[in-house]
């Protein structure tokens, strides 16, 4: 009797364990994953550069991080090449809500948790892949891998902007534009795509635009009160 329960819950659980099992190989591949040649060649590439921007001195510190770039790499592109249709869809309709006169960014909005929830199956990758890289790289080296990740606009290029737009920001302020602008760099890990990254970018930056926007507001509505004092 024993014998046969165990059978039936084989039965029940093989199927299961071997689609988690193919789920996990298609997340986090193995660096000895055989790739082509144009394939290793642009991973190679990619790697060198981040590589020589974050001025490691440690070969074998090196070749360990070349190893995790590049399963995120293979991850990254064997992700975007089953969802890039959906995500080209919905970028172009967020384009195209956000050209709508007069400007109204709600529905744009919108579409933005589409594109989202079309993430959400790469995110534990991505999460996964930097918690190994912090694990190798100070906080300022991971700070500048992400930097050049995002590579223009990039976080700091586009938070000191705001700084010379409104240098009377308080620190208090300046965090919450500088949170807003964080999270878009932490969503442009999901892509090496240029003009993905400057797209995740604008969304952010319109949110960090708007709060801007409240406070030249409240500024002006204070001004306009105390004229009647």
């Amino acid at each position: 009797m024993k014998s046969k329960i165990e059978n039936q819950k084989s039965k029940i659980l093989l199927p299961f364990l071997a689609a988690f099992a193919l789920a996990c190989a298609t997340l986090v591949p193995s660096s000895a994953a055989t790739i082509d040649a144009a394939t290793q060649k642009r991973l190679d590439g990619k790697t060198t550069k981040i590589i020589g921007a974050l001025k490691l001195d440690d070969t074998a510190k090196v070749e360990r991080v070349k190893v995790l770039l590049g399963d995120w790499f293979v991850t990254l592109w064997a992700w975007h090449e089953q969802h890039d249709p959906q995500l080209k869809e919905l970028w172009t309709k967020w384009n195209a809500a956000r050209a709508v006169v007069p400007k109204d960014e709600f529905p744009a909005e919108v579409i933005a948790y589409q594109i989202d929830d079309v993430y959400a199956s790469l995110r534990p990758a991505r999460d996964a892949f930097i918690a190994k890289l912090a694990a190798e790289l100070t906080p300022e080296q991971l700070d500048a891998f992400k930097e050049n990740w995002s590579r223009s606009p990039g976080l700091k290029r586009t938070y000191n902007a705001f700084l010379e737009i409104a240098p009377d920001l308080t620190e208090e302020q300046k965090k919450v534009i500088f949170d807003h602008l964080n999270r878009a760099r932490e969503a442009a890990l999901l892509t090496d795509a240029d003009k993905e990254i400057v797209n995740i970018f604008k969304r952010h930056k319109v949110k960090a635009e708007a709060y801007v926007g409240t406070l030249e507001w409240a500024k002006l509505h204070r001004a306009f009160a105390n004229k009647g004092k």
